[in-house]
């Protein structure tokens, strides 16, 4: 009945405007023990607490009430607790609250605010509140993945050597420090670069750090990278790790073969053709193919650029070059280089490819006019030689025949 009448004159007094701004306040929390701290993500976290009234006199309806942002006390199974009178000084029960704390929420602090309501009676009676705050940390598991997040082009093609990029990424609720991601080929797939382990410090949930490898496909088909990953938690309190298999695809590819048809790459010589058979050996056809000569001093290319419209998996075609060779020139074997740029059915309508293929060109001694003039001197000489010695023979054997 007391308390009914109390409730009463409380409205009243509130509704006139007298608030006991006075006695806001006047509860505090003591001895407070958080169990465990951190708390794990997916398990519970417990509050155990007194009051401390610093009021004067007794508080009565004291009415406590936990509140927190998601996704502490949203989803936590947390009601009020109501204490009819509360003495001055500490009071002499605990309260105790349990926390589910979701395996979904990030590491980090967290608060929880324990509101209270009452009222409080001096001069006059008044509603008053009281807001204690309760902190405490969250560890969650980071969890690390790896994926091939951007080929060079969009898929892998058979037969080439390609950059792509491995995302390293926190799909996990809590830091990773001390990130290990080692990684070897798996399927039809080799691994060309010299590094093929990275290390990151630190990676917080949800960041993505992007790391270049180069690889090159065996064959078509599906291609695999074996990725193993450790890692420690945020407070370096646990170490994980984990292995893992990225799939990449591989498509088609056309791929060249040239066979070297010769030319007469002679010290001094100009516009010399250099002639060379290309083989589609790939498994796509070429389309648009563009082919570039590419030579080293003293093989200077004059017309250095072929054309081929198609190139089925499987055909050939003859292309040729001209070239010139200096007359300061030394005789030898010379690097030539031919680039090779073209479109494929299977790629983006602007995706072009590139490859190129190495041979060497043996470059020769070219006569002087002396030495030709020479040679048509000892020519005609050995000829009249000849002749001379054929003559009486044939004369010979002519007057036989007369007779």
């Amino acid at each position: 009945m007391r308390t009914s009448v109390f409730l009463v004159l409380a409205a009243l007094f509130a509704a006139s405007g007298m608030v006991g701004a006075q006695y806001t306040g006047a509860l505090t929390l003591a001895n407070v023990s958080i169990s465990p701290n951190p708390v794990v993500a997916g398990g519970n976290a417990t509050i155990t607490f007194r009051l401390y009234n610093s009021y004067g006199m007794f508080l009565d309806n004291v009415n406590l009430q936990p509140a927190s942002s998601y996704p502490i006390v949203n989803v936590s199974p947390a009601g009020s607790r109501v204490v009819s009178t509360l003495n001055g000084g500490l009071s002499g029960n605990y309260f105790t609250y349990t926390f589910l704390i979701p395996n979904t929420t990030p590491s980090g602090t967290y608060t929880i605010d324990f509101d209270a309501t009452y009222l409080a009676f001096g001069a006059s009676a008044s509603v008053a509140t009281s807001t204690m705050p309760v902190s405490f940390r969250v560890q969650n598991r980071p969890a690390i993945s790896v994926v091939a997040s951007s080929p060079q082009p969009s898929v892998l093609y058979s037969g080439h050597n390609q950059t792509i990029e491995l995302a390293i990424e926190n799909t996990g609720y809590g830091t990773a420090r001390n990130v290990t991601v080692s990684v070897a080929a798996g399927q039809q797939l080799n691994v060309l670069s010299s590094v093929s382990t990275f290390f990151i410090s630190n990676l917080t949930m949800g960041s993505v750090v992007d790391e270049p490898l180069l690889i090159s496909a065996k064959s078509l088909g599906s291609g695999s990278l074996e990725v193993n990953t450790s890692y420690y938690s945020s407070n370096f309190g646990q170490r994980f790790s984990g292995s893992q298999s990225v799939g990449i695809s591989v498509a088609p590819s056309a791929q060249f073969n040239y066979t070297y048809l010769g030319g007469n790459l002679g010290i001094g010589s100009s516009d010399v053709p250099v002639s060379f058979r290309i083989t589609n050996t790939g498994t796509a056809a070429a389309q648009e193919l563009q082919l570039s000569l590419q030579t080293a001093y003293p093989v200077t290319p004059v017309a250095s650029t072929a054309y081929v419209g198609s190139l089925a998996a499987g055909a050939s075609a003859n292309v040729t070059f001209l070239v010139s060779i200096d007359s300061a020139g030394v005789s030898g074997n010379y690097p030539v280089t031919i680039y090779e740029q073209w479109k494929q059915a299977n790629g983006a309508a602007d995706q072009q490819f590139t490859a190129n293929n190495n041979f060497f060109v043996t470059v020769g001694s070219q006569p002087s006019a002396l030495t030709l003039a020479i040679e048509i001197v000892v020519v005609v000489v050995v000829l009249a030689v000849i002749a001379y010695r054929l003559l009486p023979r044939l004369a010979k054997r002519q007057a036989k025949k007369k007779q």
